[in-house]
């Protein structure tokens, strides 16, 4: 099972601008690369790198695995369709393998390459991410997010074996209680709930200063606020399925769980305040979070029709 460890790098205010700039320097080449795969219609990664790498090598001062992996996001873009030109975001995310990255998970360090030569940065991981990391496998992704770096790094998890049983641990899921056991158990929505209509308030506010005057301490306001409540929502919907997963694997129990699937498609007739709770219910990435920590505990998940 393929899970990601988030690690936030402990960097000083000059490290951060030598990766920025490597992050920069990095887009840059994927912008000029993908305008030659425009202009001559060469979106296969074997072709474009025998075109570009040259070029690139000189011009932008890259390290050769970085090139590559540059030249394969390029390509990796034009797969879902080639009808429109892509383009990079300066500080989009970058890919690191292990030839331009390595890990000392002891020390809580890595060492990695950047445009001013490899660099040493300690990084904050709990217990439980430094044991994903023994299993790091594949490449890795530098993403700048929030002013802070963060390296999204893919583990490769031995699942445990699967319980035997035919009792289960009937879930239901909702909006009032977000999930609901067949033991009496209740989690409540309440404080997401909350503060989604706190949200809501200052979005609107925000949103109306944003496109009224195109201010831009509103529209960062914004974003900060969509993401302290996506993160909030995540903490609740981490907390609610880990204790589901151990009340079930305590009990020797399996998992239903209600298959929600197309819901807000067949809840058609809604009033405007239904509309808000049911486009902002987190049920899917509820039962996502219940199915990765349920086959690492070795619980079978069903779903069940509602």
């Amino acid at each position: 099972m393929k899970l990601v460890a988030q690690v936030k790098l402990l960097a000083t205010p000059e490290q951060k601008q030598v990766l920025l700039a490597t992050l920069r320097k990095a887009n840059e080449a994927c912008n000029r690369m993908s305008e030659y795969a425009w202009e001559n219609k060469c979106f296969k990664q074997f072709d474009l790198h025998k075109a570009c790498y040259h070029n690139i090598r000189e011009g932008f001062g890259l390290a050769s695995q970085l090139i590559i992996r540059c030249n394969a996001k390029v390509a990796d873009s034009y797969k879902l369709d080639k009808a429109t030109k892509r383009t990079f975001r300066p500080t989009g995310s970058i890919a690191y393998d292990s030839r331009i990255l390595t890990f000392f998970t002891k020390e809580s360090q890595i060492s990695l390459w950047t445009v001013a030569g490899r660099m040493k940065i300690p990084f904050a991981a709990g217990e439980l991410q430094k044991e994903m990391l023994l299993t790091q496998k594949g490449e890795c992704d530098l993403c700048f997010i929030g002013g802070e770096f963060y390296l999204m790094v893919v583990c490769d998890i031995v699942e445990a074996p699967q319980n035997e049983t035919t009792e289960f641990l009937g879930v239901d899921l909702g909006i009032v209680q977000i999930a609901s056991d067949s033991e009496g158990n209740q989690y409540s929505g309440e404080a997401i709930r909350s503060l989604r209509r706190r949200m809501r308030k200052l979005k609107a506010g925000l949103q109306h200063t944003a496109k009224k005057h195109g201010s831009k301490s509103a529209k960062r306001h914004l974003q900060k606020l969509r993401r302290r409540q996506s993160r909030f929502t995540r903490w609740v919907n981490h907390n609610i399925s880990r204790r589901l997963v151990e009340s079930a694997a305590v009990s020797g129990k399996a998992i239903a769980l209600e298959d929600l699937s197309g819901i807000r498609e067949r809840a058609s007739v809604m009033n405007r305040e239904m509309r808000f709770e049911l486009g902002n219910w987190s049920f899917d990435q509820l039962k996502q979070f219940v199915s990765y920590k349920a086959r690492r505990a070795g619980v079978p998940v069903v779903l069940v029709d509602p």
